[in-house]
């Protein structure tokens, strides 16, 4: 991990220190493990970061029939034979500049290996992609996909692609993400966005940056929240929404991800919208997406329901068993006043409603 690291400072310079926090940032990192549901549900619901390998590989044939080792270059050379005119939003150099690009540049630029850039704005649900990539194992959790269309917008499912070298400034997402590695490697550091506001670690989404986002090594391994660990070929990450992070490129990268609401995380998600107020918010002048928590509340309450009767099978799928888990650990982890606040706001109360745990009414 040492290798990694020392490879990282020449892409980011706040991480020059490390050399001398080794003992602070070992007890910070966060290993791979194994995937199983329970293990996935089980961290979803204590709202901690989540690396696995053998995860179901989201893949159609005859990628899927491929060797780990041969599957990245082949999206990669499927995205090259691609002659859509269709052009994606690509970030590039240090500085992120933006410009637009066929999937075949993409691809091409890929290859070639020569300059910084990353692209996360290259939807696949709706789209021909689908039968490159199999949406359904990242998604069967997933409740955005079932709810309003402007809901359903959150997912936002796509590729993720990176060159060797580029930088993702730190930044927090809306829903919790999920994210797996076709093909090279990633440096992350997260932490909980509201302990690093407090020693002065910034986040673009939610601060007023010039230029870098602030980040100091030796603030942020203050933090009890302060995590990082590395995303490789075949594995999948799980991160909580309230955990902002950044990004390192140390190996060419291509991989698929997407946002997601799970009954396993529900409360948590409605809890960091109702307090925090959600970013899809952020610049929505005419309240065009007042709607969304409400409908994802909705959404939430009429799965619990129409599942109470459900087989056990589907209950599985969604992690059902895991939602009276999920509100004895809310409700013990939650203040009285806090908890009371969050039961008067009509959308977390309606979900509350249909979970059997001892709420303070």
């Amino acid at each position: 991990m040492v290798g990694l690291l020392e490879k990282a400072i020449g892409f980011d310079p706040t991480l020059q220190e490390f050399s001398q926090k080794l003992p602070e940032m070992q007890a910070c990192f966060v290993p791979p493990v194994p995937y199983t549901r329970d293990k996935l549900f089980q961290q979803q619901v204590i709202g901690e970061p989540l690396i696995v390998t053998g995860f179901p590989v989201p893949v159609q044939p005859p990628v899927l029939d491929l060797p780990l080792e041969d599957r990245g270059q082949a999206i990669i050379q499927w995205l090259s034979k691609n002659r859509a005119s269709r052009k994606y939003r690509v970030y590039t150099g240090p500085t992120g500049v933006k410009r637009y690009l066929t999937l075949a540049e993409i691809a091409s630029k890929w290859s070639k290996n020569t300059s910084a850039f990353g692209v996360t704005d290259l939807h696949i649900r709706g789209t021909n992609m689908e039968r490159l990539i199999d949406i359904e194992v990242l998604s069967r959790f997933n409740l955005l996909p079932g709810s309003s269309p402007i809901a359903r917008y959150q997912e936002m499912f796509s590729f993720v692609i990176s060159s060797y070298g580029y930088v993702t400034d730190s930044h927090s997402d809306a829903p919790d993400s999920s994210n797996y590695c076709f093909v090279g490697k990633k440096l992350w550091l997260a932490w909980d966005t509201d302990q690093g506001r407090q020693v002065g670690l910034q986040d673009i989404e939610r601060t007023s940056v010039q230029g870098r986002a602030r980040f100091n090594l030796a603030d942020w391994l203050s933090l009890p929240s302060a995590r990082w660990f590395v995303v490789e070929q075949g594995e999948a990450l799980f991160l909580p929404a309230h955990y902002t992070h950044k990004v390192i490129t140390l190996e060419p990268y291509v991989g698929v991800g997407s946002f997601f609401v799970s009954l396993p995380n529900c409360l948590r998600l409605l809890e960091h919208w109702i307090i925090r107020s959600p970013l899809w918010s952020r610049g929505d002048k005419y309240d065009e997406n007042a709607s969304v928590l409400g409908d994802i509340a909705e959404t939430v309450a009429n799965t619990i329901l129409g599942l109470q009767q459900g087989s056990a099978a589907r209950q599985s799928q969604w992690g059902y068993d895991f939602l009276e888990q999920s509100a004895n650990h809310f409700i013990s982890t939650r203040s009285g006043a806090d908890l009371q606040y969050l039961l008067e706001d009509s959308r977390f109360g309606k979900v509350a409603d249909v979970i059997p745990a001892p709420w303070p009414r």
